[in-house]
């Protein structure tokens, strides 16, 4: 308990003279020498290292304090120091450690519908933090350096945080950029000479140590371990060992050029939700992995944010931090992630502007609450979301804690955030759009960007191979009067539903193809379950499967792979039945459960012909997937105006992949 209040403010840049946009990194290092040098030392600042610029720093506004909000250690924040812990978690009170599984002791919402709105305020914190130090920088360097007047002030003023977006068109062939991992980076030094320094977002160092209920995780059977405990620094991709001497930077960037195109793919299909859609249950299939509106029979399914957010974070950390709700923040990258995540809500919130939380959602005739499943440091388990509930522990300047309401959108009719976005396919979301035809044009622009065109896809596969898919007619009422359907072309995707708790630790499903006469063996897509070990009295009991959320996810195929599916059995030739071409497409798949290093846990081959897994070798009920079926959808596309984004439509469930079940690989999976 606090012995006096004490609040820190999140109020991002303000008083700093207007809307500056958040740029990429590169850019930033690029264009923006002055902004760039300031925001290396700032961060440096923050993180407290030996060589950092001396600084008037407020305590909560520390990297390490700042980073132990995510998860670990479960403690109340400097910035929000209470007399009242009622309700906030402890270690040592078993309702709170007990419960199977256990409460959640850090402050961030994940499977959530304020997954998106809680990480707004968090990124802003970090760029005020940043910002303030840039400022106190800027006005040392302009007072000893006259000639210099009028440069470093407005670059602070100016200097907002930079994303990173990974689902960019070059990420596939080059990865992530050298200078969000290489431990040296050159900056702009005053009189316009460049100067060489340690480069604050390549790893973090604990200040004071590492936390005292940070733990090790092991992998018995392989002895993969990551050493938590020990490990003085952040890592990504780190060997197993006490000591390592830096990242697996190679591993790093095969992994992720490796999972590219799939992340692309699925940010695409975030924009592909039709006009038509329920407000609430749309914001939730978007904001969150859990989707708590959705029931068992439900398969409509383009995927969330956070389920893309959580694959990225998997294939950035390997065995290290970024792997792992408890630790995640205190990688630098961590916020270069998320600004990311913000960006994409904000391109989102522009284009649904309607798609909202609500107080919570109807079935049936019922009405349903949003809740916080797991807890967290200040929410009890399953406490209800209200969109004007407290996004703890962010307050604002009046006090109160910030809202998703007030978390909601970057334009003048959102609470002020003082950041917005470079422009990105016409759209520029400090600026509402004026109609609604703006905004669904400037949504087939993004689904575009991201590698979603059906229309021009639908011209480049052999028509007379797919002239056997079955589309609705134009009488059809899942066809809007307005659109006609693309003939003789489906999109599929694989819709994938996992649990939470299955291996105790986050994991993987990977889809992959095994190759055939017109396309090589290649990584389709994944999906990713981010979730932090439950150390509750009944570890590894089965009740967890029960207790546990489902992890809901989609894989997009590709329909050029789709294409070389249906030529390389038959495609076109008289006689081929959708059926058969269903069952051609499930038989050419492999699927694989692996573990954060990649390591396989359990493995499954598709197709109505797979031999059975021998009971005795078979992944336990308790691990194995919920769901892993094939879905297709028809595409519409306006009559007239081809501007417009296509329409989804006619949704069919084509049933289970893995059919012959689950090879345990792995002992955890037994």
């Amino acid at each position: 308990m606090s012995s006096v209040e004490y609040h820190y403010p999140v109020t991002g840049r303000k008083g700093t003279g207007g809307i500056f946009d958040r740029l990429p990194i590169q850019t930033l290092e690029k264009d923006h020498p002055y902004q760039f040098a300031l925001f290396i030392l700032a961060f440096t600042a923050i993180q407290q290292r030996s060589d950092a610029p001396q600084v008037i720093e407020e305590p909560a506004a520390t990297f390490m304090e700042i980073a132990s909000i995510h998860g670990k250690p479960y403690v109340e924040w400097a910035g929000d120091r209470n007399k009242d812990i009622s309700a906030d978690y402890s270690a040592t009170d078993k309702k709170d450690t007990n419960p199977v599984p256990s409460r959640f002791g850090g402050y961030c919402n994940h499977g959530a519908v304020v997954f998106p709105t809680w990480h707004r305020p968090y990124v802003m914190l970090i760029e005020q933090s940043i910002g303030n130090i840039a400022e106190q920088l800027a006005h040392d360097i302009e007072a000893n350096n006259l000639d210099e007047n009028g440069v470093w002030i407005k670059a602070a003023k100016e200097l907002r945080f930079p994303y990173w977006d990974w689902a960019g068109k070059d990420v596939p062939e080059n990865g992530l950029p050298p200078v969000l991992y290489e431990e040296k980076v050159e900056i702009m030094a005053v009189g316009g000479k460049k100067q060489t320094v340690d480069n604050p977002l390549s790893f973090f160092s604990y200040v004071g140590g590492v936390p005292s209920d940070f733990s090790d995780e092991k992998d018995d059977s392989t002895g993969q371990v990551a050493y938590f405990s020990k490990w003085q620094r952040t890592y990504r991709h780190a060997y197993s060992t006490p000591d390592p001497e830096g990242s697996h930077i190679d591993l790093l960037q095969k992994t992720f050029k490796a999972g590219a195109k799939d992340l692309r793919r699925r940010v695409a299909l975030l924009f592909t939700f039709n006009d038509d859609e329920n407000s609430a249950i749309a914001w939730d299939d978007f904001s969150n992995h859990t989707a708590e509106s959705k029931r068992d029979m439900d398969f409509v399914n383009r995927g969330s944010l956070e389920g893309v957010h959580d694959t990225v974070h998997t294939l950035l950390g390997g065995n290290g931090q970024m792997s792992y709700p408890d630790y995640a923040g205190f990688d630098p990258i961590f916020f270069l992630h998320h600004a990311n995540v913000d960006r994409l809500l904000a391109l989102w919130e522009w284009c649904y502007t309607e798609y909202w939380m609500q107080s919570g959602y109807e079935h049936d005739g019922e009405q349903y609450p949003w809740t916080q499943a797991r807890g967290t440091y200040a929410q009890v388990y399953n406490e209800q979301l209200l969109p004007d509930g407290p996004l703890q522990p962010f307050r604002t300047e009046q006090g109160d804690y910030w809202t998703s309401s007030q978390a909601r959108f970057l334009d003048e009719q959102g609470y002020p955030k003082y950041y917005s976005f470079p422009e990105f396919e016409g759209i520029k979301v400090d600026q509402a759009a004026m109609s609604s035809q703006e905004r669904a044009s400037a949504r087939k622009r993004v689904q575009a960007y991201y590698d979603f065109d059906p229309q021009t896809k639908a011209k480049r596969v052999a028509s007379h191979a797919w002239k056997h898919l079955p589309v609705p007619n134009k009488e059809d009422p899942a066809v809007p009067s307005d659109h006609t359907v693309i003939p003789h072309y489906r999109t599929f995707v694989v819709h994938v539903r996992l649990l939470e708790h299955a291996y105790n630790r986050s994991y993987s499903f990977q889809l992959h193809h095994k190759g055939n006469a017109h396309s090589s063996p290649q990584h389709v897509g994944t999906v990713t379950v981010f979730t932090r070990p439950d150390h509750s009295p009944c570890k590894a009991c089965a009740v967890r499967r029960e207790a546990g959320s489902v992890v809901r996810g989609m894989i997009p195929i590709p329909p050029e792979l789709i294409d070389s599916i249906i030529k390389s059995n038959g495609g076109g030739e008289s006689g081929v039945s959708f059926d058969q071409t269903l069952a051609h497409i499930k038989g050419e798949f492999v699927g694989r459960l692996v573990d954060v290093t990649g390591s396989e846990l359990a493995g499954a081959e598709g197709g109505l012909e797979t031999i059975q897994v021998p009971q005795h070798r078979a992944a336990s009920r308790r691990v194995t997937p919920v769901e892993i079926s094939l879905v297709s959808t028809a595409v519409a596309e306006h009559v007239e105006d081809k501007d417009r984004p296509v329409y989804l439509c006619d949704w069919q469930h084509h049933d289970g992949i893995f059919n012959g079940g689950w090879l345990a690989t792995h002992r955890d999976s037994v």
